[in-house]
């Protein structure tokens, strides 16, 4: 998977140069090529992986890929004829820099060097976030882009990318980076789980700044049933009823649990050799589907950069409010309960990821990212998604975004690590959010 990465990332130049394609490259044929909404989801699919080769978790994750947009956003919306800034909106943005007056600009190439620039602090691997930003560059110098108009793009890109680098910085981040997670090792509260038994990813993450929510806690779910070990019980029922419906999957189910797995980092056990896989995360898996689904509905430059934005503020704040859900709740896992409780052996069929299980973060932000989308294209939205190809799975075909959410929430509850109603509080508390997303946002 290593190698496969580098290569995926190295090999973004050919795609963005493919663009180039059938051009006669006159003096303007830049405007159409640096105009090209593929364009921009090539770019964030070279930021995918990325976010993929360099293992981060899926709330950190959202965080790259909500400054980063928003950066490209915030340039597009400064040339001042398609949308407006989203200062004033998103909480604690401001200090966007002015266009300079009397220079012109070519706002979209500017906002692919924003995004990448953001990118690029908030990764790791500098080298291939680099290669291709030059990528970028190139093809503007490819397309005939005038001097003058390439240098201060560039520049002013950089500037408001610089602008919103400062303002990522005091939303918490660094102040969490750390922190751990006392085990209570009380009945009913989490527990590191097989194989790794690695700690609870992000503890703190209620801390970081949401965007558009009031607070982590804006939209809280029902909560979860009552821990119990009698059989009688509601909570005795629902983990039984996780590993009924493991052991009892048919194909289709178990197809559905591995597409949407999305597990940045799996420990794989093969006697006693150990090694890590490394896969998409949610919400890149959701940056993908944002491209399709833009592509399918033939929408410009601007509309597909409004979308990733929307999207991926959507999913930014879901992140935030459900990892509040879940430490504050700090439920077992099925694993752990139906190993001690009702059968030793039993396994899930997906590994469960290092956090507590109430609620659903998978859910939550697929909820948010398919309301969002669903109103931005007003719900036309039906596609093919082929994100997961790299992985081994089949594409799989979706009416609309919410059905493709929806099959989400399913796929957490056939994996085996999550009980039914965590998947259902999560999927609604996300539309919540992604229903505010737009409120706050307007769909323009």
């Amino acid at each position: 998977m290593k190698c496969r990465v580098i290569i995926k990332s190295l090999l973004i130049a050919l795609i963005l140069l493919q663009l180039l394609t059938g051009c006669n490259q006159k003096k303007e044929e830049y405007l159409q090529i640096m105009h090209n909404p593929q364009l921009y989801s090539s770019v964030v699919h070279g930021l995918t992986y990325v976010v993929i080769y360099d293992i981060f978790s899926p709330p950190v994750a959202s965080r790259i890929y909500a400054y980063s947009n928003l950066a490209a956003f915030e340039v597009l919306a400064q040339e001042g004829t398609h949308f407006a800034s989203l200062q004033n909106k998103v909480k604690g943005l401001n200090n966007i820099p002015v266009p300079p007056a009397n220079r012109k600009i070519d706002y979209p190439f500017a906002s692919l060097i924003a995004l990448l620039k953001v990118g690029k602090q908030l990764t790791f691997s500098a080298n291939l976030i680099q290669h291709v930003t030059d990528s970028v560059k190139s093809l503007a110098v490819t397309s005939a882009m005038p001097d003058t108009i390439f240098v201060n793009s560039v520049q002013y890109g950089e500037r408001v990318a610089d602008s919103v680098l400062s303002w990522s910085k005091r939303d918490n981040y660094i102040e969490t980076r750390g922190s751990g997670f006392t085990v209570s090792n009380i009945d009913g509260h989490w527990m590191p789980t097989p194989p790794g038994y690695f700690d609870a990813v992000e503890p703190l993450w209620k801390n970081i700044r949401c965007m558009v929510m009031d607070s982590a806690n804006m939209f809280p779910p029902p909560g979860p049933a009552p821990f119990s070990t009698d059989t009688t019980s509601t909570f005795y029922k629902m983990a039984k009823e996780v590993m009924v419906t493991g052991n009892t999957m048919n194909s289709n189910q178990k197809s559905i649990a591995n597409f949407w797995d999305c597990n940045s980092y799996t420990m794989n056990v093969k006697g006693h050799t150990k090694f890590a896989t490394k896969a998409m995360t949610p919400p890149g898996h959701w940056m993908e589907i944002i491209g399709t689904v833009s592509k399918n509905n033939k929408s410009d430059f601007y509309k597909t950069a409004y979308a990733y934005t929307g999207a991926s503020i959507g999913i930014f704040d879901a992140f935030i409010c459900c990892w509040f859900t879940k430490y504050k709740y700090d439920v077992v896992r099925p694993e752990t309960y139906i190993n001690k409780y009702i059968d030793p052996e039993w396994r899930p069929y997906l590994q469960t990821p290092p956090f507590p299980e109430y609620n659903s973060a998978h859910s939550a932000i697929s909820g948010a990212a398919a309301s969002i989308l669903a109103a931005i294209y007003i719900n036309k939205t039906a596609f093919r998604d082929s994100s997961e190809r790299d992985w081994g799975w089949p594409d799989r075909n979706f009416k609309n975004s919410d059905e493709a959410a929806l099959e989400v929430s399913f796929s957490r509850f056939y994996g085996g690590i999550h009980y039914r109603n965590s998947v259902n509080d999560a999927y609604e508390q996300g539309k919540k959010i992604g229903n505010l997303v737009i409120a706050k946002l307007g769909n323009q």
